[in-house]
């Protein structure tokens, strides 16, 4: 994996290079933020990409985030950065997080609030500048350390890949060099560093397995622990990308999303193989909460063996076995209140839906009960709905079911029931009860989106305006993919 030329500098440049070429990290042309802390691992990633820029053809942008937990130091820590960028003719930008209270508002650790705030900073400069790329420092020894957390913690195929050399538009040039040959490169290089206290506090995991675990392994066992674990690490992400892609096409087969809601189905699960099944799980619950993580194969495993209807997952996702599926979806939402476009439509993100609504004339006084058969929806018996809309007060407004909330469905003589009553009455699921859009004129309920229109704005006769209510659930159907 790596050279056996004496030079450092030679080394890693020419590592480096073997690595953009092997992963296809860069082309020619492209403008690449690389993430600069000051320390060695990143002073290394950005002077070896500016040494190989000219040749392979594309452009440099620093990026460096200032955490505001180190006092001064963290101020000197920046401006080295800056100065240094500076010096070689590379445009820099320093942001800005509070990562403590960061950790206190998300209810995280230090380092995942510290990650989520560098994350976010180069994305969004990513697309201020127009970058193509983002480049971390990543070496051989954090993917070492990666496979050994996940190992500990529990973790399949794709968890013990360890961290992907690309990942979208990150990529990771050094991930193939091992540290102490990095900070070699530095000293031959004379390019300043800096020392994060926090990188030696024993208190993070990763530290702890940095300084005490692997060398205590490496002592005992393997002399070359870190390039076995790294080069282990690399054949795993083979068998995981092969099995990724299988798993992609048969999550489309077996799945579906209403709303915020995803679907599998139970009987696809039973034929597909466990490697598969797993996969699949997982995806739903990527799919639901917007990570890229991985699941732990504990929860995988509760989820294969079926003996409990509801589970609790990371990233506050629910699984609950329902009618032959397996439901994942995130927390309700609380309190959504939003004023409808009348005409014109309202993408209401908490529920996973779009609202469109139109003004009609209703010459002959048409009777338009009958077309409120229409089923497009997992959930919901109607998608569509008419009212007399010189009976609604003003604004027509959306909100999510409240306590006490009561309606006279249509068609049932005027007589009152709970909103809870009638959801109940209509089997909809306990949990996407919360889910259910509740439309509203003034005080009065119109419509408990996708069930019962109520008996107060029904369409009559003498209806000469009328609002067309269509709810569009973001839905993803199951698709006829080959099964495995």
């Amino acid at each position: 994996m790596i050279h056996s030329a004496r030079d450092p500098v030679k080394q890693v440049l020419d590592t480096v290079a073997s690595a953009i070429r092997e992963y296809n990290m860069i082309e020619p042309g492209h403008r690449v933020i690389c993430a600069v802390s000051g320390g060695p691992d990143s002073m290394c990633l950005l002077d070896s990409l500016h040494v190989l820029s000219s040749e392979m053809g594309f452009s440099l942008y620093v990026a460096h985030l200032h955490h505001h937990m180190r006092g001064e130091q963290a101020d000197k820590d920046a401006q080295l950065v800056v100065d240094f960028a500076t010096s070689r003719d590379i445009p820099v930008e320093v942001g800005h997080a509070e990562v403590f209270k960061l950790a206190d508002t998300l209810k995280v650790g230090v380092e995942e609030a510290g990650r989520i705030a560098r994350y976010d900073f180069f994305f969004r400069l990513m697309k201020q500048i127009g970058a193509h790329r983002i480049a971390l420092g990543h070496n051989m020894n954090d993917q070492a350390e990666t496979v050994i957390m996940r190992l500990v913690r529990g973790a399949g195929t794709q968890g013990l890949a360890g961290i992907p050399p690309v990942n979208g538009p990150v990529i990771r040039p050094v991930i193939q060099v091992p540290r102490a040959l990095i900070e070699e490169y530095c000293r031959q290089r004379n390019l300043p560093v800096i020392t994060d206290v926090y990188n030696l506090d024993l208190k993070y995991t990763r530290n702890l397995v940095r300084y005490k675990i692997i060398p205590g392994l490496a002592d005992m066992l393997n002399p070359s622990l870190i390039e076995t674990l790294a080069k282990t690490a690399k054949v795993l992400r083979w068998d995981a990308d092969f099995l990724e892609e299988q798993a992609e096409a048969a999550f489309l087969n077996a799945s579906m999303k209403e709303g915020r809601v995803t679907l599998v189905s139970e009987e696809s699960l039973q034929v597909l193989p466990k490697a598969i099944g797993s996969r699949v799980l997982e995806k739903a619950w990527q799919e639901c909460t917007g990570e890229t993580d991985s699941l732990e194969m504990s929860h995988i495993l509760r989820l294969l063996e079926g003996s409990e209807d509801t589970l609790s997952l990371p990233g506050k996702v629910t699984a609950h076995r329902y009618q032959g599926y397996i439901s994942f979806y995130p927390p309700p939402p609380e309190d959504v209140d939003i004023k409808i476009q009348v005409p014109g439509q309202t993408f209401v993100p908490q529920l996973g839906l779009c609202v469109k609504t139109r003004i009609l004339k209703n010459p002959g006084g048409e009777d338009r009960r009958s077309r409120f058969t229409q089923q497009k929806s997992f959930f919901m018996l109607e998608l569509k709905a008419w009212a007399d809309y010189n009976k609604c007060e003003g604004e027509i407004r959306l909100r999510t079911r409240r306590t006490g909330d009561r309606i006279a469905p249509l068609g049932m003589q005027g007589n009152e029931k709970t909103v809870k009553d009638l959801l109940i009455s209509m089997r909809v699921p306990r949990y996407y009860r919360s889910f259910v859009p509740i439309f509203v004129s003034g005080d009065k309920l119109v419509w408990v989106g996708g069930f019962r229109l109520s008996e107060q704005f029904k369409v009559g006769a003498d209806s000469c305006k009328i609002i067309e209510i269509e709810i569009e659930p973001l839905l993803r159907k199951r698709q006829n993919c080959a099964t495995i």
